[in-house]
């Protein structure tokens, strides 16, 4: 299948590879149907595309890579509404944002996407956890941060 984006152009993704998100993106729930895309290979960034609006791309990381005790406790009704029946199948995903003066990158723990790796229904889940917030810092400038550069390049 073939999809046109603003950051990419036209790229061609396997409709197998479509994240069905019923609720959307928290502030974009008119988009349902997403594609992960690899930014560039030995990054942790990748770019979640909605495939019906070509202008909507979020960076994202696998939040484990930077914070390997981030655990989540995923709401019964939410694991529901995905299908997810088995944890192992749980993949997570943070939205990511580099602060306009390019200084800090932080990532949003406190409402990651949760994707059913055997489905791949999706659901971005907010988290009734006083432990995470919405902009955790990934990287920050100090001198030449191999981070920061990457998510600047995204």
């Amino acid at each position: 299948m073939v999809i046109e984006t603003t950051r990419f152009g036209e790229i061609e993704i396997s409709e197998e590879s479509v994240l069905h998100m019923a609720d959307g993106m928290l502030g974009f729930q008119s988009c349902k149907w997403f594609v992960l895309l690899e930014d560039e290979p030995g990054t942790p960034f990748k770019w979640l595309q909605a495939v019906d609006d070509p202008a909507l791309a979020f960076i994202v990381v696998n939040p484990i890579q930077f914070f390997p005790e981030y655990e989540i406790e995923l709401a019964d009704d939410d694991a529901e509404s995905i299908g997810l029946q088995d944890p192992s199948d749980a993949e997570l995903v943070t939205t990511v944002t580099v602060e306009k003066d390019g200084e800090r990158v932080t990532t949003n723990l406190l409402g990651p996407v949760v994707i059913n790796s055997r489905n791949l229904q999706a659901k971005q889940v907010v988290l009734q956890d006083d432990r995470y917030g919405t902009k955790h810092v990934i990287g920050a400038k100090a001198g030449t941060d191999a981070t920061l550069d990457a998510a600047r390049a995204a």
